[in-house]
């Protein structure tokens, strides 16, 4: 090809953008929103597990952990003793004793009052696995060891605005100092003692040096904990059995890395993220293929006599594709352009997002080539097969057949279109022609619905995902607060006498109502080859404060056996009259020893989180716990509020924490709240999405029946009844779209909901959605298609008339 041809070609296809770069320009905007969205989403998935790899080989993670039982203690060294007189001792290459207790901490400052349950974690100042990174103040020194001297939990500081340094009060009146802010490799994300995350604000974490800690818990000379890391090449399985051995007698377990809640949820809930974000894009990819394909297709078929004179003047087939061809690429090429700087700052804005979320120490964030590369490649096949595709089609048809004008073309007179024309809707005659319209061209009508599909698929999905997740929080609310919303949860610091002053200290505490005892120990169950770790309270299922609802299994024999959620027993692959091994914490007067006893799963309660269980108190006899507690469910007074109590039971000794029992609830919702602005805008693009669609397909059905419509103008329509003619005809098409998309959306939703099983294995979430959402939806997509043809009603007042009726045959 000659440049004087080439240029011809490329000035040609430029007019055709121009006569349409309305339309062009919107639909290269709509591959950009898709190929953005691919690229800037997709790439953050590598950012993240690069920068969680970085940052946890930065502070020196443990490969292997050492936990006794709540309550069990050792000597300091004990541990260290028992791990160097393994056989494998020569594979670590540094452990570290700590000490790990739950308390109560204060941290108001002026008007604000922050009272939250928390965690001390005391270790070495020259600890050599999991280390702290300070993000602000200073770390601990050699000089702190014994001061009540601490590192507060920087995300718990950042959430209440607390400064880098100041003073804290802890359970029983005790006060200390922080004098910086950071987190270890296990508080990259917050969870509480039992392993249920509880949000940024609701648990703060503080770091002592060992004896600070020792002292400041009670606890002199005492540990609970060992974390280690092992050489290159160590046999990690090893050394776990061999440890796992020698610490059983005292009730102590051995988990690995991999067990660890915080760092299996984050590495997989990348991965989902991965998922999720792929799922979104494509559902705009694919309404911009739905788009694209329509437009080219009317563009093409709006070009037929030109390309049927062209076959009937012997130009080949080859040479007459080169000009819808050259649009088609044009497109492709705005479409990639845009896309990529969509790409880049929504990237930009999703690091910002996530180094709020999930603060590291180290964030790795190169340019995706690989992924741009794969989202600039979908962006321009998309456009270009769209337009390959009719192109192929038109070309195939005689010279005779393209040169007739589509008045003669399409006929209607055909399938549907002959139904249509025997149906006769009551009033004026173009009351009908809306119907027909749709109905005259199936294909376009598909293509256009399909596109508005894809578009309703991705809302379905994100507002499913909101929906979703409130009703865990609904279910978890439910069942908590069936008794009192008020209920408290107050943890002891060890194990106590159900008489003893500490109980009775609390029962009688000024605004203290119903008072209910019970004791809570980690414990695993286990059945069919799976295991799952559960939380067990051992309680009075008569007593009068609260006891779990049954979802499945009869009240009169519930305290026969173990009351499993619904959750694990779905894992465990169970159900009620199944028998269970427990392996649980005994407690003898020499202390804390793990034993196995075979339940009778007796019932499954409907909380969401899988970890709770729960025994009748009729066992504790058998576990050592008869006529003690270590938990207690206090319901205010009627005339005190739960924020009163709390502050008095805070306190009170022997208290180490207080926390409102729907605290689980109360973190979903934060949570909630924090991904409810991303869902937000992910929105905005699916409907963006529809309204470009829409707006098209007006705009192309404008164009054909443009004649139409000046003949209607003719005989007298005003321009109001034609434009009302177009939006009912855009209400059906939106209607048909947006029932297919409720159907797409909701097996979206199932497919993302299917994968936080492997994020979080803990939680039961069944996809959701509501009433509200599925009306809100449909009437939405329906009224912002058919408004689309009011961006048109300019154009058509200023038809001409005479012009646009005048054809040359």
């Amino acid at each position: 090809m000659t440049r004087a041809r080439a240029r011809l070609w490329l000035r040609w296809s430029w007019r055709d953008l121009r006569r349409r770069w309305v339309l062009v320009t919107a639909l290269a905007l709509v591959i950009a929103l898709g190929t953005g969205a691919f690229a800037g989403l997709g790439g953050t998935t590598a950012w993240r597990i690069a920068s969680q790899d970085a940052s946890y080989a930065s502070l020196r993670m443990h490969d292997l952990k050492v936990r006794l039982p709540d309550g069990g203690f050792a000597p300091q060294g004990a541990l260290l003793k028992a791990l160097g007189s393994l056989p494998s001792s020569g594979d670590v290459q540094a452990a570290d004793e700590r000490l790990v207790v739950p308390t109560q901490v204060d941290a108001s400052h002026g008007p604000a009052s922050v009272l939250v349950p928390g965690e001390l974690v005391g270790q070495s100042v020259t600890a050599r696995v999991d280390t702290v990174h300070v993000g602000a103040g200073r770390s601990l020194a050699p000089t702190d060891d014994g001061l009540p001297t601490a590192v507060l939990e920087s995300k718990f500081a950042g959430v209440h605005h607390l400064p880098a340094s100041g003073p804290l009060v802890l359970s029983g009146g005790q006060r200390l100092t922080y004098v910086g802010t950071g987190y270890s490799p296990e508080y990259f994300r917050i969870t509480g003692h039992s392993g249920q995350v509880l949000g940024d604000s609701g648990y703060a974490v503080l770091y002592l040096p060992l004896r600070s800690a020792q002292q400041v818990s009670g606890h002199p000379g005492q540990v609970n904990d060992l974390v280690l890391r092992l050489r290159p090449g160590a046999d990690r399985d090893r050394l776990r059995r061999e440890l796992a051995a020698v610490v059983a007698p005292i009730g102590g377990t051995v988990t690995t890395r991999d067990d660890d809640i915080v760092y299996r949820g984050l590495y997989a809930d990348a991965r989902n993220d991965q998922t999720t974000w792929n799922t979104f894009a494509l559902l705009i990819l694919l309404g911009a293929a739905f788009a694209c394909f329509n437009l080219v297709t009317r563009m093409i078929e709006a070009q037929r006599r030109e390309l049927g004179v062209g076959m009937a003047l012997g130009v080949t087939p080859a040479t007459l594709a080169i000009r819808p061809l050259l649009v088609g690429v044009q497109i492709a090429v705005a479409g990639v352009a845009a896309g990529v700087g969509v790409g880049w700052l929504m990237g930009l804005a999703m690091r910002r997002e996530f180094e709020g979320l999930l603060p590291l120490p180290v964030w790795l964030t190169p340019f995706q080539t690989t992924r741009f590369l794969q989202a600039a490649a979908l962006g321009f096949i998309i456009p270009v097969v769209a337009t390959v595709l009719p192109l192929r089609r038109a070309l195939r048809l005689q010279p005779v057949e393209a040169i007739r004008t589509s008045v003669y073309a399409s006929s209607g007179s055909r399938g549907a279109g002959r139904l249509v024309r025997r149906v006769r809707l009551p009033g004026r005659s173009w009351w009908s022609m809306p119907l027909r319209n749709v109905v005259r061209a199936p294909r376009r009508t598909l293509l256009t619905a399909l596109g508005i599909a894809a578009a309703v698929t991705c809302l379905v999905a994100v507002l499913g995902l909101l929906d979703t997740f409130t009703a865990v929080k609904d279910r978890s609310s439910a069942e908590v607060e069936r008794t009192s919303a008020q209920r408290l949860t107050v943890s002891l610091d060890r194990f106590y006498p159900s008489s003893s002053e500490v109980v009775r200290g609390v029962a009688q505490a000024p605004g203290a109502g119903d008072v209910s005892g019970s004791v809570r120990l980690p414990a695993t169950v286990t059945s069919r080859g799976q295991t799952v770790e559960v939380v067990v309270e051992v309680l009075d299922l008569g007593n009068r404060v609260w006891s779990p609802s049954l979802a499945e299994g009869s009240r009169a024999t519930a305290a026969d056996g173990i009351i499993l959620s619904r959750k694990a027993a779905h894992d465990l692959r169970v159900g009620v009259g199944d028998t269970v091994d427990v392996r649980h914490p005994v407690l003898s007067p020499t202390g804390l020893t793990l034993a196995t006893t075979p339940f009778r799963v007796s019932g499954l309660h409907p909380h969401p989180l899988r970890a709770y269980a729960y025994i009748d108190s009729r066992w504790a006899a058998s576990m050592g716990l008869a006529g003690t507690v270590n938990t207690l469910a206090v319901v205010p007074a009627k005339d005190t509020s739960q924020s009163a109590l709390v502050r008095t039971l805070f306190a009170r000794p022997g208290v180490s924490a207080v926390e409102p029992a729907a605290g689980f609830a109360q973190m979903v919702e934060s949570r909630l709240d924090e991904f409810t602005g991303i869902l937000r805008v992910i929105e905005v693009a699916p409907l963006l999405l529809a309204l470009l669609i829409a707006f098209n397909a007006a705009s192309l059905s404008a164009d054909e029946r443009a004649r139409d419509n000046a003949t209607m103008f003719a005989f007298g329509l005003p321009p109001r009844v034609v434009s009302g003619m177009g939006m009912a005809e855009n209400a059906v098409i939106g209607a048909l779209g947006a029932l297919v998309g409720l159907g797409g959306g909701w097996l979206a939703l199932t497919y993302l909901v299917a994968g936080f099983d492997t994020v979080m294995p803990e939680v039961e979430i069944d996809p959701t959605v509501s009433t509200a959402t599925w009306l809100l939806t449909f009437g939405l997509t329906v009224v912002v298609v058919s408004l689309a043809p009011l961006l048109s009603t300019r154009r058509l007042r200023r038809m001409d008339i005479p012009a646009t009726l005048r054809v040359v045959e």
